[in-house]
């Protein structure tokens, strides 16, 4: 069970949004690498072990002598876990504590970062009084990442672990363990220093068309007797849940008001069922010719898992 969940900056929900429809300037290029590679991999992880035992959080930022990201928490019987997640891919050679591509891109002593980041860990847990073994791994959970005159260590994980670490999540977790990844969570840093500033491509230019909200890869469009449309890696979407996500993502390409007709190029939905799902769900503006949607109404949505009951007011899915 997970009682937090990757929360993205505006910039993060752009580029997302953004890769792959259009040429990205080398900012964005650079960040494409680095957040986006690494939220899918992190987003493989969640999937993999979101049903499992224990009590999940998943990116906290704690202010521990500086700003320190921690991609995954996992509390299970008597252990805090923490789980930094790499999605490189293709064959590294390992020199000198480096992982080094054949491009020559160097992944900087993964191990030492790791020993840091948990000795840092370690502290929070005796100054909170939270009595947990603390265990750290790197988890290089893309399969077609490989390392040559590597002999292994024991915080070093590859996919080919992710089956082992499912496996020994089997328990549900008790109220002690939630109200300790409660209070580890309260220190999380909701606006991190390092945040980026979103360069908006010019919304004409941009390549129509919904992703996926799991693997991100493109869908295709509805056709007008279909009533779901299924990826490639067998996530289903609903003309409604497309008309939703079509709405929330030319509003962030966008970034301005939203039209039925843009709706209708970005899903294949016909504009006269979109806009029998928009008129009572959306806010709007202009007549009916002209009309502009703005926001979706606000919902209040019970989500029940396992135990506990979590009370949210929400207008998006932001996973």
């Amino acid at each position: 069970m997970f009682i937090k969940v990757y929360d993205k900056s505006p910039y993060e929900s752009y580029l997302v949004d953004v890769v792959d429809r259009i040429k990205l300037d080398d900012i964005d290029e650079a960040k494409k690498f680095t957040f986006y590679n690494g939220y899918i991999g992190e987003k493989q992880f969640y999937e993999e072990i979101k049903s499992c035992g224990g009590i999940k959080a998943w990116n906290i930022r704690l202010n521990l002598s500086g700003e320190v990201q921690y991609d995954f928490f996992i509390i299970h019987e008597g252990y805090l876990i923490h789980i930094d997640v790499k999605n490189f891919s293709g064959r590294y050679t390992y020199r000198d504590n480096n992982f080094i591509s054949e491009s020559n891109y160097v992944i900087k002593d993964p191990i030492s970062q790791l020993n840091s980041a948990h000795f840092k860990l370690k502290v929070f847990c005796e100054k909170h009084n939270l009595n947990y073994i603390v265990k750290s791994y790197v988890l290089f959970i893309n399969e077609t990442f490989t390392v040559s005159g590597f002999n292994g260590h024991s915080s070093i994980l590859f996919r080919n672990d992710l089956q082992r670490i499912k496996a020994s999540l089997v328990n549900e977790p008790n109220q002690a363990d939630i109200k300790a990844m409660e209070l580890i969570v309260s220190y999380h840093l909701n606006k991190s220093k390092n945040e980026q500033r979103i360069h908006y491509y010019p919304f004409e230019q941009l390549k129509p068309g919904l992703k996926c909200p799991s693997c991100f890869s493109f869908l295709k469009k509805f056709e007008s007797f279909e009533r779901k449309i299924e990826c490639s890696c067998g996530h289903k979407v609903s003309k409604k849940e497309a008309v939703h996500l079509g709405f929330e993502t030319v509003r962030r390409l966008k970034n301005d008001a939203v039209k039925s007709s843009e709706i209708a190029a970005y899903t294949g939905v016909s504009e006269s069922t979109i806009k029998q799902i928009m008129r009572n769900e959306y806010e709007y503006t202009g007549s009916t010719c002209g009309r502009k949607y703005i926001n979706r109404k606000q919902r209040e949505i019970f989500l029940r898992e396992a135990r506990q009951v979590y009370y949210y007011r929400k207008m998006e899915e932001n996973v």
